[in-house]
């Protein structure tokens, strides 16, 4: 993260508009993720995942995992990566039946059925 330099208040009206300055871009960050996405190398991609170089390659080998390739250069966007992670969780059987059961309730109250 970039740092940016905060300029000192030099009365209370002063230091709460930069207050609100930073809210704002904090804000403005948060809205718009795709700016905040960048490519990573292959080692950037195997330390965000943490993964050992060869198993990267595999997996880009076996196309199992989002990546771009340009000139023979191999490139990861961040927010692709954490989207397949979290494609990738496995629910606990407590939330697995917690979904079938709600899905229940749903249809029940769609169709109107009793089970």
């Amino acid at each position: 993260m970039e740092k940016e330099e905060i300029p000192q208040p030099k009365s209370i009206d002063h230091l709460m508009g930069a207050i609100r300055l930073v809210v704002r871009q904090e804000i403005t960050k948060a809205l718009h993720p795709a700016v905040q996405d960048r490519l990573l190398t292959v080692a950037e991609a195997a330390d965000y995942l943490r993964l050992a170089k060869p198993t990267l390659y595999r997996l880009v080998q076996q196309n199992k995992i989002p990546y771009m390739k340009k000139t023979k250069r191999l490139y990861f966007s961040e927010s692709k990566l954490k989207e397949w992670l979290d494609q990738s969780i496995i629910r606990s059987n407590y939330e697995q039946e917690n979904s079938v059961i709600n899905k229940l309730f749903k249809y029940k109250a769609k169709t109107g059925s009793k089970f």
